[in-house]
């Protein structure tokens, strides 16, 4: 049986394009997840209004995050997206006590506007870089000795830079493991946060 070479030339390729690897358009367009982990927020010794700290506050406690964003590719490998979180750690007061009586501060809930860029290492997995703003709401307690307290409520804010590796189970679900650091102390105290964070994505 006679075949043209345009068909000879055309099977081949028909076979290769069903045999060739899935896209990767599981890391593209929008996103939900949440995610848990590790903070440690460390504040002090200075003090913006001139004061010291007698030492620097440090507490570590677990952290819930909820997320929602979205990633375009720009290039084959390439991707960029946006994000937006919200979070709240859970037993995260940081306290000092002294003769004079009792400073806490309590990091009410968190929220950040971030940047990403990331790559595809494979068709499963992407790296990434963030970046962008983080704020904390606090409420301030002293008490002094004698029982008088007082209240107060304010913000932390500064800026946040991390990185991690998302990988895709499928065309909709997606895991990242992640670590970012937030100098929070922009207009306020020192503070600075450490957070290692495992999540889940669904990508719709």
């Amino acid at each position: 049986m006679y075949m043209r070479p345009s068909v000879l030339l055309l099977a081949p390729a028909t076979l290769l394009m069903f045999a060739a690897p899935a896209t990767a358009e599981e890391f593209e367009g929008p996103f939900v997840g949440a995610a848990a982990g590790y903070g440690r927020d460390e504040v002090g010794p200075q003090l913006n209004d001139g004061n010291v700290l007698p030492d620097e506050l440090t507490r570590d406690a677990a952290y819930f995050q909820l997320f929602a964003g979205y990633d375009n590719a720009i290039a084959p490998k390439v991707r960029v997206g946006v994000e937006a979180a919200f979070g709240l750690g859970a037993d995260d007061e940081l306290r000092l006590s002294d003769a004079a009586g009792l400073l806490t501060l309590d990091p009410e809930y968190t929220f950040e506007f971030t940047g990403r860029v990331g790559y595809l290492v494979s068709d499963k997995a992407l790296i990434y870089a963030r970046g962008g703003y983080q704020n904390s709401h606090i409420e301030v307690n002293l008490t002094e000795v004698g029982g008088l307290t007082v209240r107060d409520k304010g913000d932390a804010d500064g800026w946040l830079a991390g990185g991690g590796l998302e990988y895709s189970f499928g065309d909709e679900l997606r895991g990242r493991v992640e670590y970012r650091y937030s100098d929070l102390g922009h207009g306020g105290p020192s503070w600075d946060r450490h957070q290692i964070l495992a999540g889940v994505l669904w990508n719709f």
